[in-house]
């Protein structure tokens, strides 16, 4: 599968001393966090990237040729147990997510070219690990793919059609009789 990952990045991650990076979106309730694996601040996109460091933590992201929902995570340590409650409230499921891979000049935060999207997906529900001195939330992220293995819950009767912004829709009112109706073929 040809990839659009731009030529000073390519030249840079085949040199033979690279600084590679990642960086992340994800929306919150709150706010839209940007996120990178390095220290201090990084401008991009028209956006600052914090800086995690060694308190953030990425997950495998692998790509296949088959059709199916592969996705990743992004963990966080070091979190005061008392904002944790308000850490959890504000997840929001289902917002969109964004990782990208990079490189910047060796002992700066100078990105070359342009970072490389590696993941496009949303927000699953997260998990907390607690130890004896830290917590660590673990957020996954999924493709949209997954969506088509969860139920969505809706059935074909004009009650749940009605229920859902329809009231004069009468498409459905003569689903449920079809039950009962011996139809002959041919």
């Amino acid at each position: 599968m040809p990839r659009d990952i731009d030529s000073t990045l390519l030249a840079a991650l085949s040199a033979p001393y690279v600084e590679p990076v990642h960086l992340a979106q994800i929306t919150f309730h709150s706010q839209t966090c940007y996120v990178w694996s390095g220290v201090g601040g990084l401008a991009w996109n028209g956006n600052v990237f914090l800086g995690v460091g060694s308190l953030g933590t990425l997950g495998d992201y692998m790509e296949g040729v088959d059709l199916r929902a592969d996705g990743t995570s992004l963990s966080l340590s070091g979190i005061d147990p008392v904002w944790l409650g308000e850490a959890l409230n504000d997840i929001w499921l289902g917002a969109p997510a964004y990782r990208w891979l990079g490189a910047v000049e060796p002992g700066t935060r100078t990105l070359i070219g342009t970072p490389y999207l590696l993941f496009a997906g949303q927000v699953d529900k997260p998990t907390v690990n607690t130890g004896a001195d830290k917590i660590t939330i673990t957020v996954p992220l999924e493709t949209r793919l997954i969506n088509g293995e969860r139920p969505n819950g809706r059935l074909y009767t004009a009650n749940d059609q009605h229920s859902n912004g329809y009231p004069d829709d009468t498409g459905l009112n003569w689903v449920e009789s079809l039950n009962c109706i011996a139809l002959g073929w041919g």
